[in-house]
């Protein structure tokens, strides 16, 4: 059966392929799982906050279900912070901090298995090393590149390092505008010539220091730093991103991902970030679908939703959910988030699709205002994100992480005490 024929289906088995951490101050330590991600659709890697990586293998999507542990990493001293795939698909590396906030480092993975050791394992291979300055935090790196960008929550700039030369730029960050009590940085990401930094409150795109990188080479022109506001009432504290696609050619240079993020009084988001370098320097964000969870949410009041539109409790709104986990597939085809109602005792895995007539033009055809959604002149709506319900779990198992695939169907779901379950 194809795989779009069963996604949204009940997941009647669950596979455990990591068992919790058995420690007595669980409850009050940091979650034990940092970040789980599908790697090119066949591994599943998970950074653990107590200095741990994990690689499985996972085996075709419809043969009986295996997980094989591919590489196995624990350490005292480094935590893993970041991870990035090379372009090529043939490489993972993972970058790592200092248990004192002093000095990073980055290893990879080669996932050809022809560059096996002798025992059959691959092998963890240190690349570089340099000194970081406490409160930074590496929140993405390029294997590429060979670059890794630092920033701290709270911080008026952030790093760029080139881990092989050490080589290094800070770049001063926008100011706050006037009320932003709080617009952290939440993720980050290289586009070709700029970086793309997401903050809670904003999306803004700085260029990329030329001479900390040999991948991108002198410009003749100078790109601006550009930056797009959402409205006042939107705060996105973490983001799922998917790969970036670039179109370019003699006429254009174009940079595209979607994301997806929850905002804690509004729901979940579905939207779509374009950067133009050529021939226009540009950056857009524009909504391709909403899933509101409160029926106080500005979007029911400003948006213009259509007369059939059913009430909240009847899309599964309630008006205390909390969303604990989000993720998008790498192509942005499939997304989950896992919710829980004050009033019940599980929590559920909602899934959905994003249709192929869902295209990033028609986003464009919205605007974001200083409160809510507005649409141009007889343009569409954005979609209804329309999650099915699919699988339940016991309220004690606080999944804090979680990751989709995009061609397989499957899930992965990383709980507060660490163990990981693949639906």
């Amino acid at each position: 059966m194809h795989v779009e024929q069963v996604w949204l289906l009940p997941r009647m088995h669950s596979f455990l392929i990591k068992e919790q951490c058995n420690s007595d101050d669980i409850e009050n330590s940091v979650p034990r799982i940092r970040y789980l991600a599908f790697v090119s659709d066949h591994y599943l890697l998970s950074l653990g906050s107590e200095g741990t990586i994990n690689l499985w293998k996972i085996n075709d999507v419809f043969a009986p279900f295996t997980a094989e542990v591919f590489v196995t990493y624990a350490s005292s001293t480094w935590y893993p912070c970041a991870y990035h795939l090379n372009a090529a698909g043939s490489m993972l590396a993972i970058a790592l901090t200092h248990v004192e906030l002093v000095a990073a480092r980055i290893l990879t993975i080669s996932l050809d298995t022809d560059n096996s050791s002798a025992s059959g394992h691959p092998l963890l291979v240190t690349q570089g090393e340099f000194s970081i300055f406490p409160p930074q935090i590496i929140r993405a790196i390029d294997a590429d590149l060979e670059l890794a960008l630092l920033a701290n929550t709270a911080a008026s700039s952030f790093e760029v390092v080139n881990w092989r030369t050490k080589a290094q730029a800070t770049i001063a960050l926008r100011a706050n505008d006037p009320g932003d009590l709080w617009n952290g940085v939440t993720a980050m990401r290289i586009c070709g010539p700029y970086i793309l930094v997401f903050r809670m409150h904003t999306v803004e795109a700085y260029p990329l220091p030329s001479h900390v990188s040999s991948g991108v080479g002198e410009r003749s022109d100078i790109l601006p730093q550009l930056t797009f506001r959402f409205p006042h009432t939107m705060t996105y504290r973490r983001v799922s991103l998917t790969k970036t696609t670039c179109i370019k050619d003699s006429e254009s240079e174009i940079y595209a991902l979607s994301a997806l993020a929850n905002d804690l009084f509004h729901g979940i988001f579905h939207f779509y970030v374009k950067l133009t370098v050529h021939a226009l320097p540009s950056l857009s964000v524009s909504p391709l679908g909403v899933r509101p969870m409160a029926a106080a949410s500005p979007l029911f009041i400003a948006t213009p939703l259509p007369q059939d539109f059913p009430p909240p409790v009847q899309l599964g709104v309630d008006t205390r959910t909390f969303v604990s986990a989000w993720a998008l597939g790498d192509y942005g085809r499939r997304g989950i988030w896992v919710a829980r109602s004050r009033t019940s005792m599980i929590r559920t895995v909602m899934a959905f699709t994003n249709p192929p007539d869902v295209s990033n033009t028609s986003g464009e055809a919205w605007t974001w205002s200083n409160d809510s959604l507005q649409a141009n002149v007889d343009s569409e709506r954005p979609r209804l994100i329309n999650g099915q319900a699919v699988h339940d779990i016991p309220v004690r198992d606080d999944i804090t992480a979680c990751a989709v695939s995009d061609t397989t169907g499957r899930m992965a779901l990383g709980s507060w005490a660490g163990s990981i379950t693949i639906l």
